[in-house]
């Protein structure tokens, strides 16, 4: 099983390898949704020879829908990643996964839809056709070994920690509210601060986040997957440890700690509270329209 992190900085590169990463995933300038360190072409190919050259692997994070105004930019971004033979392109829109295959690089799409991968048919659809699939967070860990089991002719993995997304419009929802409710706002676009409260489900608060593609909400609290690991670590091929509103020095700590024990025993003790083990035990279909129960 590899640990896949995103990068914020270049200068974090020798430390994010020191402390155990096994693959350092890039944003795509233009192409990724919730970007924490957009790269143009020219710093994408200076900081992947880098890595490289640490003997580690890169992938892109390309995960926006594609649109018609996209394709032109795509394909050149598609034709670096040709160029620097890449070993990953995980995304959303299956446009991505067309344009590669016109480069040879159908083989290196990791197909990472959020809420869609739920059902061994989805495996054996993808099977052979690109690297990899993303198994979706709303389905139970009994599920997911279901999946897994059903072919061994695609790789697998999750993102199992951190703040998991549950909704992605294109449309500016924060910026819409606060024009509906005429209010001036310093900075909207990409701040990290906004939450969501509903009224059947008292305390409780959703980060909301709207960027240049559009709008995401995700879940109350962060997940974790320690146990989940001791079962599926031998079963998947790459665990995506998701960094929006996670500061760095429990980033670092939380890679620490799915590989080291002891490292795990002080990161529970430090920070456990605000995590929970998301849909794992729970089919989601025993919570809608429920009031929510920790």
């Amino acid at each position: 099983m590899n640990i896949v992190a995103r990068l914020k900085t270049k200068d974090e590169i020798s430390h994010l390898i020191k402390i155990g990463t096994d693959i350092i995933m890039l944003d795509v300038s233009g192409f990724t949704a919730k970007p924490i360190n957009s790269l143009d072409q020219k710093e994408f190919t200076h900081i992947f020879k880098e890595i490289r050259e640490k003997q580690k692997k890169v992938y892109a994070y390309m995960n926006k829908m594609i649109h018609e105004t996209d394709l032109e930019q795509l394909r050149s971004w598609i034709s670096l990643f040709s160029e620097l033979d890449i070993d990953g392109i995980v995304i959303n829109d299956f446009t991505v996964y067309v344009i590669a295959e016109e480069y040879g690089l159908g083989k290196k799409i990791i197909y990472q839809p959020g809420t869609m991968n739920t059902n061994s048919f989805d495996a054996l659809f993808l099977a052979n056709k690109m690297k990899g699939m993303t198994l979706s967070k709303e389905i139970t860990l009994d599920e997911i070994v279901e999946i897994i089991k059903s072919t061994s002719e695609i790789e697998y993995s999750i993102v199992g920690h951190g703040f998991i997304d549950m909704f992605y419009s294109k449309r500016k929802l924060i910026t819409n509210y606060f024009i509906h409710k005429q209010l001036k706002v310093n900075q909207i676009k990409n701040n990290h601060q906004f939450v969501l409260e509903e009224k059947t489900r008292d305390s409780i608060y959703y980060p909301i986040l709207e960027d240049e593609v559009g709008t995401h909400i995700f879940r109350d609290k962060k997940l974790k997957s320690f146990e989940e690991m001791k079962i599926l670590e031998d079963m998947i091929s790459d665990f995506f440890i998701e960094r929006l509103f996670i500061d760095d020095e429990e980033y670092y700590d939380t890679i620490r700690a799915y590989i080291d024990n002891e490292a795990r025993k002080k990161f529970e003790k430090k920070y456990i509270s605000n995590f929970n083990s998301g849909f794992y035990y729970l089919p989601t279909e025993k919570t809608k329209g429920e009031r929510h129960v920790d």
